[in-house]
């Protein structure tokens, strides 16, 4: 019998051969074959597919974002009103302390979306969970540590997109106030060329990056002064990593595509060597007829 690792890893890999544009389509198709829901579960924990935006009636039909973090079941739950969408009794939900920081931390991302990423076309969304390993310890101090995705997308009219998906990992604060933060970024992007009269041509991908850092936390304040300041450091950390990121994806990646193309591509408004080779012939063939013809005249 197949052990889930092995399945895990051949899904892996048939992915990483196909369309990344197609990869939510090509995931549903994998899932199907496997018959055992929970290595379906990881795969989906383990793949990064394009976010989808819902609509939280409860709160004015506020925008938010869908994905394997707010997932339960077949629903999604609102970091605005808190509830599931399609509705779901019992969902999973943070603690009362989580829940706060939360919204907190909505209202602040929601900020650096419209400035990075603009008002009208991008979507933000924060998700928090106390983390397994706290042992059901209480975090109403902010002490204990819990984990969050910070979720991003930009979408525009042609199709293409922006995803930024970062995963945090907030450890306890230890003797001296140091606290390590742990940040697994993906992002998704696809552009499509906008010009009109052109051919089908789109550049898609992701790009995965692992860093950690220490900050300093002040845990003589009180506890909603340590979560303002969990949310401070996770800013400016997923700020620095997704900015770096931008300028390694336009001066290698997309700059190193754009050269590709640009050798290969031919440009119709200058002649070519096989166009400029054909042409020398049809003039040498038209001066050796006119050569012939001035001679059988003079005869």
């Amino acid at each position: 019998m197949t052990s889930s690792s092995t399945v895990i890893k051949s899904c892996l890999d048939i992915l990483r051969r196909l369309d990344p544009a197609e990869t939510e389509k090509h995931l549903e198709n994998l899932t199907n074959l496997i018959s055992n829901d929970d290595i379906s579960d990881e795969l989906y924990q383990r793949v990064d597919v394009p976010l989808k935006v819902l609509e939280d009636v409860n709160a004015d039909d506020r925008k938010f974002l869908a994905c394997d973090h707010n997932r339960d079941g077949d629903s999604h739950r609102s970091p605005w009103s808190n509830t599931y969408f399609p509705q779901l009794q019992d969902g999973f939900c943070p603690s009362e302390h989580l829940r706060q920081l939360e919204l907190h931390a909505n209202e602040v991302f929601d900020i650096y979306r419209e400035l990075y990423f603009g008002k009208l076309t991008s979507v933000s969304s924060v998700y928090l969970w106390d983390k397994e390993a706290n042992n059901g310890a209480n975090n109403n101090d902010g002490t204990a540590g819990f984990s969050g995705a910070f979720l991003i997308q930009n979408k525009v009219d042609n199709g293409s997109y922006w995803n930024s998906i970062h995963v945090v990992d907030v450890g306890r604060i230890e003797r001296g106030g140091m606290c390590q933060y742990k940040l697994t970024t993906t992002i998704l992007i696809s552009v499509s060329p906008s010009e009109l009269g052109m051919e089908s041509t789109r550049i898609t991908g992701s790009l995965v990056r692992q860093n950690d850092r220490e900050c300093k936390i002040s845990s003589q304040d009180s506890s909603s002064s340590i979560g303002s300041q969990h949310i401070v450091n996770i800013g400016k950390f997923i700020e620095d990593v997704e900015t770096e990121m931008r300028k390694e994806m336009d001066s290698l990646y997309i700059q190193k595509t754009k050269n590709v193309v640009d050798m290969i591509r031919k440009d119709t408004m200058k002649p070519t060597q096989g166009q400029e080779h054909t042409r020398v012939l049809n003039e040498a063939v038209l001066t050796m007829a006119m050569n012939r013809k001035t001679k059988i005249s003079g005869k």
